[in-house]
């Protein structure tokens, strides 16, 4: 009997500007690093080949899964990737919340179903647009990857499939160690002095809760608050906090920075199918104060102090002061290479 052929959409590859392109560059160094025997190929945009990143480089060097640079074009996932999974005879594999109306019965991970728990937060064109992708995976879908017990909860739900369709590969934090903290952020924030700030990184999203921030930094005035993210000033009028510092966009090195040496890294937000930012700053030793909602709990126990998105009134000395567990418990919990090993598992049985 011939062995499956499995292709995996890499279009991330171009981008990487989000938490699910960086599950999905992640998973794929790993799991080349384990797929040995096993016939894996990843179809990437032609813009990716010669550019200057390190999504660029990571491509170029995969061993075991064979790269396959195609045009890009405007109809990617649903034109050019289904071509070529129906060409190849192949499986086909998207990591990034997408699937393919015209390729194949395939794996695809779902990280979460936030369009469909909290449309309040988001417009009603990006909400109806993320309902059908929803219904596209439920029927297109095999196996669906998910990044959390809760995640599944609420797939199994709201798309109405049974659990055993299901897979939970979490996150990682790993990609952290290979980056140099770049100190020189604090150049550029004056007024902010290591070890007398707190830090969040957030978006414009509503769902991130950025509001929480900034009314918390108000109920604790003789505190010290920083911010980083994209586009930040569209939401928040920064100029009315004086005790609310706003970074802007800060890269992986300046956000690390931050984390090492905050009093505590702040996620307040309402609905997270993982949330990788609180894992990233509990690597770097920092204290992690965030949601009690959705996912955290799960994925953060007893290592976490935990807030209500709700309520800004917090005292942070007090809380900070109560114990909790070590991140070790945490941060053993969750790898790449544990993330890859399950993906290649869901593979091989498919």
């Amino acid at each position: 009997m011939k062995s499956k052929r499995f292709l995996v959409d890499g279009r991330f590859l171009e981008s990487m500007a989000t938490g699910v392109d960086r599950y999905a560059f992640e998973t794929i160094k790993e799991l080349d690093k384990i797929c040995g025997g096993t016939d894996i190929s990843i179809l990437v945009p032609d813009t990716v080949k010669n550019a200057d990143s390190d999504a660029a480089k990571a491509a170029a060097g995969l061993k075991n899964i064979r790269v396959i640079y195609a045009k890009r074009t405007g109809m990617w996932t649903q034109g050019t990737f289904a071509f070529y999974a129906l060409k190849m005879r192949a499986v086909p594999v998207n990591l990034c919340n997408e699937v393919s109306v015209l390729a194949p019965d395939g794996i695809v991970c779902l990280h979460d179903t936030c369009y469909a728990d909290c449309p309040e937060f988001f417009p009603k064109k990006e909400t109806e647009w993320f309902l059908k992708i929803y219904g596209r995976i439920a029927r297109k879908a095999k196996v669906i990857l998910t990044v959390s017990e809760f995640s599944k909860e609420r797939i199994t739900e709201v798309l109405g499939v049974s659990p055993d369709r299901v897979v939970v590969a979490g996150n990682g934090w790993q990609h952290f160690e290979q980056i140099t903290p770049n100190e020189y952020i604090f150049d550029r924030l004056k007024g902010v002095e290591k070890g007398q700030y707190y830090f969040t990184l957030s978006s414009a999203n509503k769902n991130k809760n950025i509001d929480w921030v900034v009314q918390a930094a108000q109920c604790n005035p003789k505190d010290e608050f920083v911010i980083g993210g994209r586009n930040l000033e569209r939401v928040v009028e920064f100029n009315k906090y004086p005790n609310v510092h706003y970074a802007g966009a800060v890269t992986d090195e300046e956000a690390k920075a931050l984390m090492k040496y905050c009093k505590a890294f702040l996620f307040p937000s309402w609905y997270e199918g993982f949330g990788i930012p609180p894992l990233e700053a509990m690597s770097t030793g920092a204290q992690v104060v965030i949601s009690d909602r959705a996912s955290l709990p799960e994925v953060f126990g007893k290592s976490a102090h935990y807030i209500q998105p709700d309520n800004p009134m917090v005292h942070f000395e007090s809380l900070l002061n109560k114990k909790v567990e070590g991140a070790q418990e945490v941060l053993g919990k969750y790898s790449w290479a544990k993330t890859a090993k399950t993906v290649l598992q869901t593979i091989t049985a498919f």
